[in-house]
């Protein structure tokens, strides 16, 4: 059977088994939600293969048929950046970012890429290359009060860019650092229908992706230098020649085969089970997520298609975008804030990454807590944060407590 008809086949079974959210007994090895049939799992073995795979430059002897690295990347494997599936595993701090955080480049309309750079600043390379640039990050502490005394503090991030291969960015580049992201309930977010306006997205920070498939596609060639079917051309600005004529690791780089298998591996991943709260807690804390106005946006039902046995999931979501204020917007190199719409983020599987630190929250990694996440909410969120600050003490630990548990 061709790869790309065995994907088909794949996403077509029904579901025999429909409970989506599994017991995680081992971290390392995320479970799928079904049973697999005995070609399914040879695929998704196949693609826990390729996820797991560090490539190599095109032409490195033996590399077979994982070379075609760069010449500028980010990270060598998916698994570098999403180790396990989970997101980023990684503390945010001062200095030097992590592989697992790229920064995006925008136009100022906030879509075109950087001329020099292309879509994202690239900070490796491979031998006779230099990386596009080194970026470094620090914060600045921004500190509060409840209006019952206690006190808050939030993060304020700076990036520098040193080591500029190309030159300075342009004053009107925009700024996107992104952290990568949980895989885990990708293939259910992706069976979610969403409606073809501007306001929706499946995937990305911004929404701004609109499959799994893509998603995978445009990692693979952004991030990592590697070009495939659906995505023919790597991330070498336009003004870099060199780069644009690098040796070719093949046509495409990452076969319909492979591609075809890290995508099938993503789309079963399970969400892990969360901690059990008591019933008197786990109802204190919907009421008071409820009652706050954060259930407006992040949903705990959205319907799927597609899956036979299985109608809706509760991702706490709803899919759409939202203007969060000027505190999380991406700004210019100039500093201007620019207009920015953010899917409302799902907040299952919170549990599980909050529990095995170190973690960082939000799209940059700046929050170091749920609670400073919360406190981050501006615009179209702000009334839910002024109800979370007004709050008691209790009731805000009650509400973390309970999205510690999602």
């Amino acid at each position: 059977m061709a790869w790309a008809a065995l994907l088909l086949a794949f996403a077509a079974v029904p579901a025999s088994v429909v409970q989506v959210i599994q017991p995680f007994d081992d971290p390392r090895d995320p479970p799928s939600w079904r049973p697999l049939t005995d070609a399914e799992q040879a695929l998704h073995e196949l693609g826990l293969t390729v996820f797991n795979t560090s490539w190599r430059p095109a032409g490195a002897a033996r590399a077979e048929r994982i070379d075609g690295l760069g010449p500028v990347f980010n990270a060598a494997s998916c698994d570098a950046c999403h180790s396990n599936g989970a997101r980023a595993r990684t503390a945010v701090e001062p200095g030097l970012i992590p592989v697992s955080m790229v920064v995006q480049l925008g136009g100022p309309d906030g879509k075109a890429a950087d001329p020099s750079y292309g879509h994202v600043l690239n900070t490796a390379a491979i031998d006779s290359y230099q990386p596009e640039a080194q970026i470094r990050l620090s914060y600045t502490e921004r500190r509060g009060r409840y209006p019952d005394g206690q006190p808050w503090s939030l993060r304020v991030p700076t990036y520098r860019f040193e080591e500029m291969r190309l030159g300075p960015l342009r004053n009107d580049t925009v700024i996107k650092p992104r952290l990568a992201p949980a895989l885990f309930g990708s293939g259910l977010l992706d069976a979610v229908p969403v409606a073809g306006d501007s306001a929706t997205g499946r995937f990305g920070w911004q929404g701004n992706v609109p499959s799994l498939a893509a998603q995978t596609a445009q990692a693979f060639a952004q991030d990592m230098g590697l070009t495939s079917a659906d995505f023919a051309q790597d991330d070498c600005g336009a003004a870099d020649t060199r780069c644009r004529a690098a040796e070719s690791g093949g046509e495409p780089e990452v076969s319909d085969e492979f591609l075809a298998a890290v995508i099938a591996y993503q789309r079963l991943l399970a969400m892990p089970e969360s901690p059990a709260l008591e019933q008197p807690y786990e109802k204190a804390g919907l009421a008071l997520f409820e009652r706050h106005g954060c259930a407006n946006c992040h949903r705990n039902s959205l319907p799927v298609s597609g899956i036979e046995g299985l109608a809706s999931i509760a991702p706490y979501t709803d899919l759409r975008r939202h203007d969060l204020g000027p505190g999380l917007a991406d700004r210019s190199v100039s500093g201007k804030v620019q207009p920015s719409r953010w899917r409302t983020a799902p907040l299952w599987g919170l549990g599980h990454a909050v529990r095995r630190p170190p973690y960082a929250l939000l799209h940059d990694g700046r929050a170091r807590s749920i609670e400073e996440a919360v406190l981050w909410h501006d615009g179209e969120a702000a009334s839910a944060r002024r109800r979370f600050e007004r709050s008691t003490v209790a009731e805000r630990n009650r509400l973390l407590d309970w999205l510690s548990a999602r």
